[in-house]
Formats: C-alpha cells, sequence, structure tokens
C-alpha cells in the first residue's frame, strides 16, 4: 500500500509571528530574565555576606584556639629535651592544615558559576530564537 501525498507531507515551518506580538513576547522575556538575574544576584549577595561572617568567626576562634593549644603543648614538653621537635612538629601539622584547606578553597572558587541558571536561561531562549530563525528562513 502507498502513502497518501497528504500524509508525506513535510511538517508545517513555524511562522515569526507579527511584530507587534513578537515585540511583547521579547519584552516579557526580558522582564522574566532580569528578574531571574535579580533573584539569583540578591541570593548571592545574602550567601557572601553570610559565609563571610561565618568564616571571619570561624578563622578568630580558630586563631585562640591554635594559640591555646600551642601554649598547652608548649608547657607539657617544655622539660622534655625534645621539645623543639615537638614544636616543630606541631607547625608541621599547622602547615599541612593550611596546604589543605587553601587547596580546597581554591577549587571550591573555581568551579563556582554565579549567575549560572540565568546563563542557562539565556543560552536556551539563544537556542529557540536561533532555531526559529533558522526554520522562517528556509
Amino acid at each position: 500500500m502507498t502513502p497518501s501525498p497528504a500524509k508525506t507531507a513535510a511538517p508545517p515551518r513555524p511562522q515569526l509571528p507579527a511584530p507587534g506580538v513578537a515585540l511583547t513576547l521579547l519584552s516579557e522575556s526580558v522582564a522574566h530574565r532580569t528578574e531571574l538575574a535579580t533573584l539569583e544576584l540578591e541570593e548571592a549577595r545574602d550567601h557572601a555576606c553570610t559565609s563571610t561572617l561565618l568564616a571571619g568567626a570561624t578563622g578568630a576562634l580558630l586563631l585562640f584556639t591554635g594559640f591555646a593549644f600551642t601554649l598547652l603543648m608548649a608547657s607539657l614538653v617544655w622539660d622534655d629535651p625534645h621539645r623543639g621537635w615537638w614544636l616543630t612538629g606541631l607547625c608541621a601539622a599547622y602547615l599541612a592544615g593550611t596546604a589543605t584547606t587553601a587547596y580546597i578553597l581554591v577549587r571550591r572558587l573555581r568551579t563556582w558559576q554565579p549567575l549560572g541558571e540565568t546563563r542557562f536561561q539565556l543560552q536556551q531562549d539563544y537556542q529557540c530564537l536561533n532555531n526559529l530563525f533558522k526554520s522562517a528562513t528556509r
């Protein structure tokens, strides 16, 4: 059985909307993307402020703890003839901890993508418009 010509016809090409409708759609799209970017910027600001305060408090408390721990260790090994080695080992442990946290921080900062969702939405919009214009010009 041979298919009828009406069933094998290519699907209709999408048509560009009227200029007034297109401008309305474009302005709504820009307004939505602007709103999304604004929300993401507010979230990023809140996240950065809270993280900065927490990091400052954590750093200060860690510094105080480090001083106290170092003085405690020095007082415990003060009479030991190998006290220099004990304190050198403690400094090496501090240095290893510093290197580890610095590595984690750098890796975290390199992988952070601000406005990721906004960028994704804009790429989707671009692909959609590009496909629409290509199909309309064929």
